[in-house]
């Protein structure tokens, strides 16, 4: 019926739609971008329901007897990006002059980083609880989930002793980039992971960003080390692989989003395998495969499995949640 930009939404029921009658006769969708107000105007009765309640915020809200509060753990995974060009952009010595060669390139300097990280104080630290450890690009419902892989361990004394086998006894100092209001959680988990790195050495500086501004950067290779959300909203691993893992062919159309010179052959192949095997035993073994090879090669670290939740007034609406995030009005329906 209507639409404000930066304001409410407005739609009317289609009395002639050939399924079932929808509950609602109209709904209206209101922008309010401010955690707390959301939460404020949850609280008064101003509003019906909310989506992705801040993480601090859920405990109380589950303690109202007027609200509801439904979480899912979605399908979106937190990776951390490594620049494997030869000369990457953004990262020196602590200083600040040059350094000979791109650390990234060793594997060693990847793997370092890897046990800096404390997955699991991500999650329920970072994310306030709203979140889980994970080892791998895609979630476990998704096909193609590698459940022979375990979790990364967290190691800060094994990372010192890898930094400087690596010639990095000292670390070395590199922007760290990622999104702040993409997704729950994303500013407080890139936070928090530059300063894991800092106690072992490396100096990740935080360069927080809109995603309307970070992702045009990490499309044009702009960042060397960055931080974004990926979902396989398809239900299947292919989807990511391909996209992330695949070296950038665009005659093959794969990798488009591999845009920091990640190759190998052997992911190139797997991933190539699976698009066209139809024996769904064989297509899966592919895709596990493809998550075990990017686990040992390192050149994305996957972090936390972002979870999100919705609270809404008790006894009048319930909603279906999704875990791709997406809130549709014909997932709301009244309190029977």
């Amino acid at each position: 019926m209507s639409w404000q930009p930066k304001g409410d939404l407005v739609l009317a029921r289609n009395d002639s739609y050939w399924g079932p009658k929808e509950p609602w006769a109209r709904h209206v969708r209101k922008e309010i971008p401010n955690d707390a107000a959301r939460v404020a105007q949850l609280k008064a009765g101003q509003l019906d329901l909310i989506t992705r309640v801040p993480a601090s915020d859920v405990a109380t809200l589950q303690r109202d007897p007027k609200i509801t509060v439904q979480t899912v753990d979605t399908v979106y995974v937190f990776n951390i990006e490594l620049d494997l060009r030869e000369k990457a952009l953004n990262v020196t010595a602590k200083d600040g002059s040059a350094l000979p060669k791109n650390p990234f390139l060793d594997l060693r300097v990847r793997e370092a980083m890897d046990l800096a990280i404390d997955r699991k104080a991500l999650a329920e630290v970072a994310m306030e609880g709203l979140g889980k450890p994970t080892s791998q690009m895609v979630t476990p419902s998704i096909f193609g989930f590698n459940k022979a892989l375990g979790e990364r361990k967290y190691d800060p004394a094994g990372a010192r002793k890898l930094l400087a086998e690596a010639g990095y006894p000292n670390g070395f100092k590199v922007q760290f980039s990622f999104t702040q209001d993409r997704l729950p959680g994303d500013r407080q988990v890139g936070i928090s992971i530059a300063q894991m790195l800092a106690a072992v050495g490396i100096d990740a500086q935080a360069n927080a960003q809109p995603a309307a501004v970070f992702f045009p950067a990490r499309t044009r290779g702009d960042y060397s080390m960055s931080m974004s959300g990926w979902g396989t909203l398809t239900g299947e691993a292919h989807y990511t692989l391909s996209s992330l893992a695949h070296s950038n062919d665009k005659e093959r159309k794969m990798g488009a989003f591999n845009v920091l010179n990640y190759k190998n052959p052997v992911m190139d192949k797997l991933l190539q395998d699976a698009a066209i095997e139809m024996d769904l035993g064989k297509r899966r073994k592919f895709l596990e495969d493809a998550n075990a090879l990017l686990e040992k090669d390192r050149q994305r670290l996957p972090v936390v499995a972002v979870g999100s939740a919705w609270a809404m007034q008790k006894g009048k609406v319930t909603i279906r949640a999704r875990v791709d995030e997406d809130t549709l009005a014909m997932n709301i329906k009244p309190v029977k």
